[in-house]
């Protein structure tokens, strides 16, 4: 359904189904949009909503019992009302942002996107990209092997000093103790949190892409 500004509209449960925009049996929450974000209420006495970025590498908020007017600024969002199987969830397509910049108000870039160290930190974020669910990060072997698919086969130890110098190039300094492990997770967080490897550097790797019935609620009228 289409939820022009300033307007609000529930979403509850009736028959064990999630509804938006109608008579609700069990009222659970409100949306109201609101310029170019929403708002979002959890009406319950108990439960936390979890509302995900579904454009983002993980980025989630939680709308605890009882609070009202959560904002959340995700343009494309899943709101999981419980945990576990079956129809517990709804999509918001909130409005497009305009961008501040103009032309040429472009920044120097942190990191060259044609270099080949930036191919393998595309590389370690890939598995979150595809997926923000999920936690590991590949190894040097595992990242040697899925960028030898090109014509340019590159070895663990070349991967192990390409990891290094983008710890250094990004300031990584890793406590007394921490494994390459460590490095490498932070390296990934560090690239998914500034929105240094975004989901259209995926074009970037080489060779075959790894293995891959809602009510929604349009804010502010655009898809």
């Amino acid at each position: 359904m289409e939820l022009p500004n300033g307007e609000s509209v529930l979403f509850g449960w009736r028959g064990g189904e999630i509804t938006v925009g109608t008579d609700q049996a069990l009222t659970a929450g409100r949306i109201h949009a609101f310029g170019d974000y929403w708002l979002m209420s959890n009406c319950g006495t108990a439960g936390t909503y979890c509302v995900d970025n579904l454009e983002g590498a993980g980025e989630y908020v939680k709308v605890r019992a009882g609070r009202a007017g959560v904002p959340i600024p995700f343009e494309l969002s899943r709101v999981t009302l419980t945990v576990g199987a079956g129809d517990n969830s709804f999509t918001v397509y909130a409005p497009e942002r305009r961008p501040t910049a103009g032309p040429g108000d472009a920044g120097i870039p942190l990191l060259d996107e044609e270099s080949r160290y930036f191919q393998v930190l595309v590389c370690l974020c890939e598995p979150r990209l595809r997926d923000c669910g999920v936690a590991a990060i590949p190894t040097p072997a595992q990242v040697s092997a899925r960028l030898s698919a090109s014509d340019r086969p590159l070895g663990r130890s070349a991967v192990n000093y390409h990891i290094d110098y983008l710890a250094t190039k990004l300031g990584i300094v890793a406590p007394r103790g921490m494994t390459r492990a460590w490095k490498r997770a932070t390296l990934v967080t560090l690239a998914l949190k500034f929105d240094l490897v975004r989901p259209e550097h995926l074009g970037l790797l080489p060779g075959p892409v790894p293995g891959e019935g809602v009510p929604a609620a349009h804010p502010g009228g655009n898809e």
